[in-house]
């Protein structure tokens, strides 16, 4: 997280939200015509998939989900109480965020 916000998160930013970015629209030799970024997500979301992808491919398939021969095993059920208490956290998390926004 530290490394994100504190070094990946501003060159992005930099990148799109500055007007001589080459990612900005406002730079008239920007690539592809630049990118209109609306209230900012696309950098956040961009710069959170690709940091995403990047940890998913370091850290791998999680340790039995394979088989010797290269099948993938069944997955053990989980906790249903924890899947349904993170997901009313995440929504009332969203309703925060979104009507705090606007």
């Amino acid at each position: 997280s530290v490394s994100i916000t504190g070094f990946v998160y501003p060159v992005v930013v930099h990148w799109v939200w500055d007007s001589q970015g080459f990612l900005s629209a406002f730079n008239p030799n920007s690539v592809l015509g630049g990118a209109i970024d609306f209230a900012g997500s696309g950098v956040v979301h961009m710069t959170g998939g690709v940091a995403a992808l990047v940890g998913a491919k370091v850290v791998g398939p999680r340790l039995g989900r394979y088989d010797e021969d290269g099948l993938a095993m069944p997955i053990p059920p989980s906790n249903t109480t924890l899947q349904v208490l993170g997901t009313f956290i995440l929504w009332l998390g969203w309703y925060g965020f979104n009507g705090g926004s606007a």
